[in-house]
């Protein structure tokens, strides 16, 4: 290992980012003060930064530490934004309280315990004057929670174009949280049913769209759906809209619904437009039915084992954390998704592990930091050798 650079990895220094940022509320749309303050801490350890507009008010913030000589490049990700404050917590989800080994605060686990990670290796990297090629850099994005245009934005810049990411999502990758080798992608199903209206006293004489959409939603289990090794498609109604605004007896003659469907690596959204036509043209329906989608639309991705990547991602894994690794294909969505998915990017998830994600009383674990932080130390220092 390179001890040198061990030795400066600063464990306060990582809990004092953390407490700052739980402090900073950045609820998705509301980002701007988390990424101005990241940009001032990246500059802190000399870094280069800059600020995107991805949105009105809503930036990403990108840093790097250039090596000494070409060679690959390392990012490592975080998504800057959290979900809104749930009802119920026990403390104010904006103030970091310490209790029974836990950190609490909104964004401790999903995912700014990640991100404090990421800040203390790259101090470990600027206070020691560790030598590497190439480049390691940091990105923080907005939306991550939302519709992922934050990492879509950086794809399609020149901090997108790197060799490999490091997402620090919750999980330390042991049996409990294992680390993801492949994603499920989505597709949101926006469907419109088209009927007759007619007086609601005398229904025969219309096409009540709402009863034929619910023969659809009826006959959702027949839906066919992916298959691939590791990984489970499957689908969920949210919504669906219909019948009057003011209170009338009328036929309702459109009705809407959204399904969202999680998908595996060979599905296309062609294909699982193609599979809900074919479901609704077997119902036999009255009603005109049109089949759209509508965002967020994510790729599922699959990164082999043999990856030079995976493999060096493991090997230091066994070496810091004194066991394997233990992976699995997840029915979830990251920002790989897109960076994976979309950009062909080798991406891995570790970070902190805690709980309570997108619930009351979040928390992280305090003593799942600093092997985190040596993990993504001695990652890049092996990656940029």
């Amino acid at each position: 290992m390179h001890v040198d650079l061990l030795s400066h990895i600063d464990y306060d220094y990582t809990i004092k980012k953390l407490q700052e940022m739980i402090s900073i509320p950045s609820v998705v749309k509301e980002e701007k003060e988390l990424a101005y303050y990241l940009q001032g801490e990246l500059e802190e350890l000399g870094m280069e930064t800059e600020i995107q507009e991805v949105e009105p008010g809503r930036p990403n913030i990108y840093g790097r530490l250039s090596g000494s000589g070409s060679g690959k490049r390392l990012n490592f990700n975080g998504h800057i934004d959290t979900v809104p404050v749930v009802s119920g917590w026990d403390t104010d989800p904006f103030e970091p309280v310490k209790k029974e080994g836990k950190l609490l605060g909104l964004g401790s686990n999903d995912m700014k315990g990640g991100i404090a990670c990421i800040l203390g290796m790259l101090k470990a990297f600027s206070d020691s004057g560790h030598e590497f090629d190439g480049e390691l850099s940091f990105s923080g994005v907005i939306d991550e929670e939302a519709y992922g245009e934050g990492a879509k934005a950086m794809l399609n810049t020149d901090w997108g174009k790197v060799d490999a990411i490091v997402l620090g999502e919750p999980g330390i990758g042991d049996e409990s949280s294992p680390t993801a080798l492949g994603i499920t992608g989505k597709v949101l199903y926006d469907i419109y049913v088209y009927g007759k209206a007619a007086h609601g006293f005398h229904p025969e004489s219309g096409v009540n769209a709402v009863e034929q959409a619910g023969i659809i939603l009826a006959n959702l289990p027949k839906l066919k759906l992916g298959d691939h090794e590791g990984f489970k498609g499957n689908y969920s109604t949210l919504k669906i809209e219909g019948g009057y605004d003011v209170y009338s007896v009328v036929v309702p003659a459109e009705c809407r619904f959204e399904v969202n469907r999680l998908t595996v690596p060979g599905e296309t959204v062609e294909g699982v437009i193609r599979d809900m036509e074919e479901l609704v043209e077997s119902l036999d329906l009255e009603a005109k039915v049109e089949v759209k989608t509508k965002p967020p639309l994510y790729s599922s991705y699959v990164i082999e084992r043999k990856d030079p990547f995976v493999e060096l991602f493991e090997e230091t894994y066994k070496d810091v954390m004194g066991k394997p690794p233990h992976y699995q294909y997840s029915s979830s969505i990251t920002d790989a998704n897109t960076f994976a998915g979309e950009g062909r990017i080798p991406c891995m998830h570790l970070g902190p592990m805690g709980g309570g994600t997108h619930q009351k009383n979040e928390f992280v674990n305090l003593d799942s930091l600093l092997p985190v932080t040596r993990f993504y130390t001695e990652l890049a220092a092996r990656f940029l050798s």
